[in-house]
Order: C-alpha cells, then structure tokens, then sequence
C-alpha cells in the first residue's frame, strides 16, 4: 500500500534594516500594521494571553475564499514571533513560521521562515515561489 506522499517546503527572507530592532518588531508583530506591509487584508480576531499581539493571538489574513488564520505560539520581544496556520490553508499542512529579529551594527536585521508541507507538489512550488516574493516586498516596504 503506498503512503499519501508529502513534499516538505521550506522559505527563508532576509531583510537589513537602517532601523532599531524595537522599530521593526513593533510593526511586524502588530496584526493591525502586518496588512499594510504585506499587502493583504489582515485582522486581529483574538487577542493574545500576555498582549493583544502576544501568545494565543489569532489573525485572519487574506480574501474569501483563500483566508487563512494564523495563531501566535510564542513572542520574544524585539527577538522572535513563531506561528502556525491554525484554520484554512489547504492543501498544505503543518505551516509554520518563524520571524526573528537581530540588532545590527548599522540597524536591524529580520528573517522570516515559513515550513509547510503539501500533498500536490506543483502545489506547493507555487505556494512557496508566491509567498517568497510576497514576503520580499512586503519586508522591503518597511525601509
């Protein structure tokens, strides 16, 4: 019997920063401001435990149908955010993503990374090529 194979996926985005690490973590981790730089409708429908942004916090990204929500596991400030796609997203599975945040001698600096596996390969190659470039202009509008 063959196993329902998974194609794991993987995206990193690096992106330097003329800014303080506070600067940008407090744009990146707030639901309110993420639509305004990815470009997409983003809505904070559940506050977190420690901050309306913090752990626990759920959002609600993109256009019906293809909405997605996301819940924030864990924040280190002016460190780290990590998520899952808690609702929404298929095909693919297990979606994760990581943003962590360095200071710089000349600034900042952030990568964001996102894990995910999908069942339809072309699937997934053209859910990770759309992601990278939307990730790369949307951290590029924060200069």
């Amino acid at each position: 019997m063959l196993e329902n194979a998974m194609t794991k996926y993987f995206i990193e985005v690096t992106q330097n920063y003329q800014k303080p690490v506070e600067t940008i973590f407090q744009t990146l981790s707030d639901h309110n401001q993420l639509g305004r730089v990815l470009g997409i409708p983003v809505k904070r429908v559940i506050n977190g435990n420690d901050g309306v942004n913090g752990a626990g916090s759920v959002r609600r990204m993109g256009i019906w149908p293809l909405t997605v929500e996301e819940t924030v596991v864990a924040v280190e400030p002016n460190r780290s955010i990590d998520y899952r796609i808690s609702r929404g997203g298929a095909p693919l599975k297990n979606h994760i993503g990581a943003l962590v945040f360095d200071q710089t001698a000349s600034g900042s600096q952030v990568i964001w990374r996102i894990k995910y596996d999908s069942s339809l390969p072309f699937v997934g190659a053209v859910v990770q090529h759309v992601l990278k470039l939307g990730l790369r202009l949307g951290l590029k509008r924060l200069k």
